[in-house]
């Protein structure tokens, strides 16, 4: 057998050689294509600690150009449910929880009555009753267990500046609390947010 002539002898070395390059090249794309999504998910989804354990919240983009997205951390627990022997007795501390919980989904609202419209319509104000339908879908999962907050943080470059904290209930004349839906409706954050 006669050895080829000229450089046909380089793909028989080459090919094994690009071959592995080639895999080599496709596993490194591989990895960084997984760190970026990694990273995407982590800015997506924050996790932040609490004295009760950690909770995984929401980026979430604000309908207008001037404002930045907020992280919200929905359903937070802020005392123990109000059930059982609970019921009617001032609020305990939530209990703690280990893993990171969801803080992505609204929780419940407290029970509230609100069948007869006709009365609705008298005690709000025009603006709010437009809408009295979409506002009845909010209040459909009702429960004793809400005591939740629905927390939304601004995403500024600043991470040392102060913000202040709202809370926020929908009242009537003479500060009585109508009802709460708590704070399902995305453009409530917007006024507040710098």
């Amino acid at each position: 057998m006669s050895r080829p002539k000229g450089l046909l002898w380089v793909p028989l070395f080459f090919t094994p050689v690009c071959a592995m390059f080639n895999s080599n090249v496709l596993l490194w794309l591989a990895a960084l294509t997984l760190k970026f999504m990694l990273i995407d998910g982590q800015a997506q989804y924050p996790v932040v600690n609490t004295n009760y354990g950690k909770i995984r919240g929401l980026r979430t983009p604000l309908p207008n150009e001037i404002l930045g997205p907020v992280e919200q951390y929905l359903g937070v627990p802020y005392a123990s449910p109000p059930t059982g022997e609970r019921r009617f007795q001032p609020p305990e501390p939530p209990s703690s929880w280990t893993g990171v919980r969801n803080a992505t989904q609204f929780a419940a609202v407290c029970p509230q009555h609100l069948d007869e419209r006709s009365l609705l319509h008298d005690m709000l104000p025009v603006w709010f009753t437009a809408n009295l339908d979409t506002l009845m879908t909010y209040a459909q999962d009702q429960k004793e267990d809400c005591l939740y907050l629905n927390i939304y943080v601004p995403t500024e470059d600043d991470v040392s500046a102060i913000f202040a904290v709202v809370k926020w209930f929908l009242t009537l004349e003479r500060g009585r609390v109508a009802f709460n839906i708590a704070g399902r409706d995305r453009w409530s954050v917007a006024g507040f947010h710098r």
